[in-house]
């Protein structure tokens, strides 16, 4: 980042000038995702935009959370949509952003489970144990779940 904005600053455009280029890209994946045929008042959106990450939200969870309106509302008639500069005025992609954090840590803790499995698995000797496949072995042994003599025990390789 430091060496494109450096880049940037010698063909005469500032630090500052750059960095609300580099943004309004960012920002510019947002608004792309939301369905083309709900597009109203883009500079309205930029701004919504600008002001929902400047409050802390992350641009990646907003992308998610305008595409899982774009799915959502895949199959309405037009009568039921909203167009992107109310979508955002409204806030109402807070509703997808609970979404997208719920089913991150719907899958987080799914991860863990299986995690639990596999160690369980490991400290029993488990017939299944040979399913389980080195790259899963590299990361129990990577977060200390296991020992690799426990490992070895079981008939897997380290």
């Amino acid at each position: 980042m430091y060496v494109f904005t450096q880049r940037i600053c010698r063909s005469g455009v500032s630090a500052r000038e750059a960095a609300a280029e580099v943004e309004e890209l960012e920002f510019g994946k947002i608004l792309s995702a939301y369905p083309e045929d709900r597009l109203r008042d883009r500079r309205t959106c930029l701004k919504q935009i600008a002001a929902a990450v400047q409050a802390g939200v992350e641009v990646e969870d907003m992308l998610l959370a305008v595409k899982a309106y774009a799915v959502e509302t895949e199959s309405y008639t037009r009568s039921k949509v909203c167009f992107a500069d109310n979508w955002f005025k409204m806030r109402r992609w807070e509703k997808g952003l609970a979404q997208v954090q719920a089913d991150s840590e719907k899958a987080r803790k799914a991860e863990e489970k299986g995690r639990a499995s596999l160690v369980e698995w490991i400290l029993g000797c488990h017939p299944l144990c040979k399913h389980i496949t080195r790259r899963q072995v590299a990361d129990l042994l990577a977060n200390k779940a296991v020992t690799p003599e426990q490992v070895r025990s079981t008939g897997l390789e380290v």
